[in-house]
């Protein structure tokens, strides 16, 4: 009988002082609606100075583009037995003292394109592809880096390769200041 007692007075009191939660309701403290003058750790900080904190500078970022094999020869490849490709790979150095964070829109990270020696456009590595509609963020630390690789069977160029010079440019998707650029010889 004694918890009775004392059980059924704390449940009046309990309901004496519920929370209205109504969405119709404005439940946000004023100091979120006013406008802030200092700024705070907290997540209802200044937003310029959380998007001037999250900016990138490109000059302490340094890209660099490599290909394998750097120089062909015509001949030397009829008389391969395997498939002749190129293999580019894409660094990203991070020079800087502070970690940047890269935000890319889907799954995409980097793109190249091959251009021959009239400047035109006979391979984007991305033109065939489908990425994945799913935003992702890399994190680049001081004095660390980024590689991404990939390997192009010269016959899926647009149109075969003749002696001369080319040049492979390559980009780190979302962030076209971050681009690098390298020749391709081609002998007869």
């Amino acid at each position: 009988m004694k918890i009775l007692r004392i059980f059924i007075p704390s449940m009046f009191v309990t309901l004496a002082y519920g929370i209205d939660i109504s969405p119709s309701k404005n439940t946000h403290p004023d100091i979120l609606q006013a406008p802030r003058k200092h700024w705070s750790i907290l997540p209802f900080a200044d937003p310029k100075r959380i998007d001037k904190a999250n900016q990138i500078n490109f000059r302490k970022i340094q890209p660099s583009v490599k290909i394998e094999p750097s120089r062909l020869s015509l001949s030397s490849l009829k008389d391969s037995l395997t498939t002749p490709s190129l293999r580019i790979v894409l660094t990203v150095v991070n020079n800087g003292r502070r970690t940047y964070t890269f935000s890319f829109p889907d799954s995409q990270r980097f793109d190249f394109r091959i251009r021959n020696a009239s400047g035109q456009i006979i391979y984007v590595w991305s033109e065939d592809k489908e990425f994945l509609p799913i935003v992702g963020t890399t994190a680049l630390n001081p004095n660390d880096s980024l590689t991404y690789s990939e390997v192009v069977a010269l016959e899926d160029l647009d149109q075969p390769l003749t002696p001369g010079t080319y040049w492979i440019e390559s980009i780190l998707a979302n962030y076209p200041e971050i681009s690098a650029t390298t020749t391709l010889i081609v002998d007869p």
